[in-house]
């Protein structure tokens, strides 16, 4: 079994500086004999050592881990983020504990709780509402907080979010070119990314001359797969047909929709056109025409490590939101030829 410092030191008969030496490589600047760094290796070669983090924590006054709190994991965009995110904290020396709120304030309150309960350096939270947003900024440990994905503008917490309105235009005006009928399947309008990515949406078709109507948006329910069936569902009933073409607010509503698609009339039409907010490598193994936004994950990821590094060593943050452009990525429908 691996020993503690303390636990060789007692075992080699010498003092816990000289373990950390010998341990350090250190022990030829600092004196240290060769029978006693010879006697300290050998335990250390028989036993091996472990750092004691309880001890490690109270002198430096840091535990080295971080805290995540996402919606969901079934979620693609959360699950990449969460695991680019755990990526970069690793390499930076921090362990990652990662929970989820399922967008519900009080399972939010109870997992953020626990986190700041485990003394964590810091957290990274995705709020659920803005109520949740202005109490976490709040918090009385007055722990470094910072935003992921979404912002109330409840809080001075900084921000690390993609740009959904700039991405729905740009997904609008791709859509708007296909010259048929569009429906918006839409969830969670209470958060700020799916009206931004509606509000974008709406004006790149605006500026290309479609009008999306207020029949062809359906929004209800959060922001999930059985949602998504329910939707397309309700549409496909309302038309009598399958709808021409879609633009779906997040994977997980695009999901649902094309399993009811499948369900009920056993595949997804080559000729309906997908417009996807989130993209997923699945999809260039549709054979319909994608247009897609695409977040920048590593930037996102890697924009709120920096931050919240700087907050943890007392840094001046020099702004509160940081956007990052997403990518529109557009797939041919593989029926064309």
């Amino acid at each position: 079994m691996s020993k503690t410092v303390d636990e060789i030191a007692k075992l080699a008969g010498v003092s816990v500086t000289s373990v950390r030496l010998v341990i350090n490589g250190q022990h030829k600047k600092y004196r240290i004999s060769e029978k006693t760094r010879s006697k300290i290796q050998g335990i250390i070669d028989e036993h091996g050592y472990v750092i004691n983090q309880t001890a490690r924590s109270l002198k430096l006054k840091k535990t080295q881990t971080l805290g995540l709190v996402v919606p969901r994991l079934t979620n693609p965009f959360f699950s990449a983020l969460t695991e680019e995110l755990e990526r970069g904290c690793r390499k930076a020396g921090y362990q990652l504990i990662t929970a989820c709120s399922d967008d519900d304030e009080d399972i939010e309150t109870e997992v953020v709780q626990n986190l700041l309960m485990r003394d964590v350096d810091g957290l990274f939270v995705t709020p659920s509402t803005a109520e949740r947003q202005q109490i976490i900024g709040n918090n009385k440990q007055k722990k470094p907080i910072v935003l992921l994905d979404r912002d109330f503008g409840t809080s001075e917490c900084p921000v690390v979010a993609t740009d959904n309105d700039a991405g729905g235009m740009r997904v609008g005006e791709k859509l708007a070119q296909l010259n048929t009928e569009l429906f918006f399947l839409g969830a969670d309008f209470s958060l700020p990314t799916a009206q931004a990515r509606l509000q974008g949406l709406t004006r790149g078709l605006s500026q290309k001359g479609y009008t999306l109507t207020e029949n062809e948006i359906i929004i209800q329910g959060k922001s999930e797969r059985k949602n998504g069936y329910r939707i397309m569902k309700q549409l496909c009933e309302r038309l009598g047909q399958i709808p021409p073409a879609i633009v779906s607010v997040s994977l997980p509503v695009l999901e649902g929709a094309m399993e009811f698609l499948h369900q009920h009339y056993g595949n997804v039409p080559a000729d309906m056109v997908i417009g996807s907010f989130d993209d997923h490598p699945m999809l260039e193994f549709c054979q319909n025409h994608v247009v897609a936004m695409k977040q920048n994950i590593p930037a996102l990821s890697g924009s709120a490590l920096t931050l919240m590094q700087q907050l943890i060593n007392g840094e001046v943050v020099n702004k509160r939101r940081y956007i990052i452009m997403p990518e529109i990525v557009v797939r041919e429908s593989l029926s064309k030829g």
